[in-house]
């Protein structure tokens, strides 16, 4: 190899070495002023004809603002029904407004009026649909065995299905959910210590004693069972329940079908087990379906944004309204699993 081509090899190498080098040098930090939109009163809630009123009202936050919720307390929260005003909403605290016992009518329109000083006044209209009821409802449990080199387990699954009687001409829209009427085992011991003794070859021994033995309490509680679903007509599933319309329906008896793990209905003693059918208005439908493309789309920068759906004049938020048809079963799931742990040689 001759001199002169060892020196282009060193020229080339210098060169990128410093190349290298001068990269961070082109990067440069931008400081971006985003301009602050009008703050705007920010009103969330659903109404049911078997509960009084409560709404959520706040106020928008800069896009680049991560702190919490900022209730608005002094806002003056009117509910009507048609031209009547019916009710001034009480401030109960945590950004709620209350209603002191008035409870809405199913197939009637309500109103609201929200105002708060330095913001523009809010309205919104809902109607609360009429119940649609669960016409029949069948479960069936299907056990599925996991194996490994170094564990067996037993997965059990419930599946579900729930049949709803459409009523046909009406555009009605569904959210289905499950909750757990539950109990687990808390354990407690009576250690008692106390000095025994021992007579042995004409000599007494004294030693430490206890009567440790544990005792249970069984301790219940409601919880929200997770479900899951891949019917055809179910066009969301969100944190609320199940979404889905009669678009495909309309006048017919169909089952949905849902299922969760027999796990997630594990109890001490037996649970009761509520399937709830609510019938929501196109509002409340639109925002929840809407907020889960959201909440899926979010983190994703490839995606296109999603607007949640709102139907608060001046503001922003929801305001629904919901009627509920409900199916109790009782259950027994133990609440210790057997597992069985072995190796394969």
């Amino acid at each position: 190899m001759n001199i002169g081509s060892i020196y282009g090899k060193l020229y080339w190498l210098g060169f990128a070495a410093a190349f290298l080098v001068m990269i961070p040098a082109c990067e440069s930090v931008l400081f971006i002023e985003l301009e602050e939109s009008d703050r705007l009163i920010v009103v969330n809630g659903a109404i049911s004809n078997d509960s009084i009123v409560s709404l959520q009202v706040s106020r928008t936050r800069h896009i680049l603002d991560n702190a919490p919720l900022v209730p608005l307390e002094n806002a003056e929260v009117k509910l009507y029904r048609g031209s009547s005003m019916l009710e001034r909403l009480t401030y109960t605290g945590n950004a709620e407004y209350r209603s002191v016992e008035f409870k809405p009518y199913a197939g009637v329109e309500y109103a609201i009026e929200v105002e708060s000083p330095g913001y523009p006044v809010v309205t919104s209209m809902c109607m609360i649909p009429e119940p649609v009821r669960i016409a029949a409802l069948d479960t069936f449990t299907s056990v599925v065995d996991l194996c490994t080199p170094y564990y067996q387990q037993t997965m059990k699954t419930m599946q579900i299905d729930l049949t709803v009687d459409d009523p046909p001409g009406v555009e009605n829209y569904y959210m289905v959910d499950v909750e757990g009427d539950l109990s687990y085992t808390e354990w407690y011991d009576t250690t008692v210590m106390y000095i025994d003794s021992l007579y042995h070859k004409g000599e007494w021994h004294y030693y430490v004693n206890d009567s440790t033995y544990q005792l249970t309490n069984i301790v219940r509680y409601t919880d929200r069972i997770s479900v899951g679903s891949t019917d055809l007509i179910v066009e969301a599933i969100t944190s609320d329940g199940i979404l889905f319309s009669d678009q495909l329906i309309d006048g017919k008896k169909y089952s949905v079908r849902f299922k969760t793990m027999t796990s997630n209905l594990a109890s001490a003693d037996s649970a009761l087990v509520s399937f709830r059918l609510h019938s929501i208005s196109e509002s409340y439908y639109r925002y929840l379906k809407t907020r889960q493309k959201h909440y899926e789309t979010r983190d994703n920068y490839l995606a296109v944004p999603v607007i949640v759906y709102s139907n608060i004049e001046s503001g922003t938020g929801f305001f629904g309204g919901f009627s509920t048809d409900v199916y109790t079963i009782t259950t027994f799931v133990p609440e210790f699993e057997d597992y069985r742990y072995y190796e394969w040689y």
